[in-house]
């Protein structure tokens, strides 16, 4: 490759690493397109993902009243921060604080 086509292949490059994301932000404020569900999808996949890690302390040898108390501190926690705002990711992040604290309160 000659010295002009590694010119032209960066210009094109740069070009494309700042043209692809306009393009897709503009698609996902209009909220169409395969990454605007995605995306949409994710806070309620994690809020799922820590349910279904936080139920392993009860289904484990010996289930302990803690971990379904710290289930179901930070589950309203979720609920709670979820109805206050429309922010998925403050609930994520609200819940699992407050299911953290309470192990924490909670621990022997």
């Amino acid at each position: 490759m000659t010295w002009w086509g590694i010119v032209v292949a960066a210009g094109v490059g740069t070009f494309l690493i700042r043209y692809l994301p306009l393009l897709s932000g503009t698609r996902l404020a209009r909220g169409e397109g395969w990454l605007s569900r995605f995306l949409g999808a994710l806070g309620l996949a994690a809020i799922a993902a820590l349910i279904a890690l936080s139920m392993s302390d009860l289904w484990w040898q010996a289930p302990h009243w803690r971990g379904g108390v710290r289930l179901a501190l930070g589950a309203a926690a979720v609920l709670l921060v979820q109805r206050l705002t429309p922010n998925v990711g403050l609930a994520t992040l609200v819940g699992a604080g407050v299911y953290g604290a309470a192990g924490w309160a909670l621990a022997d």
